[in-house]
């Protein structure tokens, strides 16, 4: 296997790289205590910890949310109106086998 976590990032808002920081940090953190992954996928993943983090439309984003991915939406107490959809995790993927998630292939690295 070849794992990785994906994380899509908001591409149609304007938002600091210390706070992109933290809803990244917080999009981990929300995979985590869901607790979606038995111990061998998990204990796998370990082994290499890759996350890739990619850029996405706000509309591809909130039809993923409604899908039931992991969904981080911003508090509003510094730099963005409260409720901000600001990225999804994708969860642990297995970068040989994406299956529904072929998509993401057309996705460029987040860079601003």
């Amino acid at each position: 296997m070849n794992l990785a976590m994906y994380i899509l990032v908001n591409n149609d808002i304007k938002i600091g790289k210390g706070k992109l920081a933290g809803q990244v940090g917080h999009a981990v953190e929300v995979l985590y205590e869901k607790k979606f992954y038995d111990e061998e996928i998990l204990n796998h993943y370990r082994k290499n910890r890759k996350k890739i983090i990619l850029s996405c439309s706000q509309s591809k984003l909130e039809e993923l949310e409604k899908e039931g991915y992991a969904a981080i939406r911003d508090l509003g107490l510094t730099q963005l109106e409260s409720n901000t959809l600001t990225c999804i995790n994708l969860g642990i993927v297995d970068r040989n086998n994406l299956g529904v998630l072929e998509f993401i292939k057309e996705l460029k690295l987040y860079s601003k």
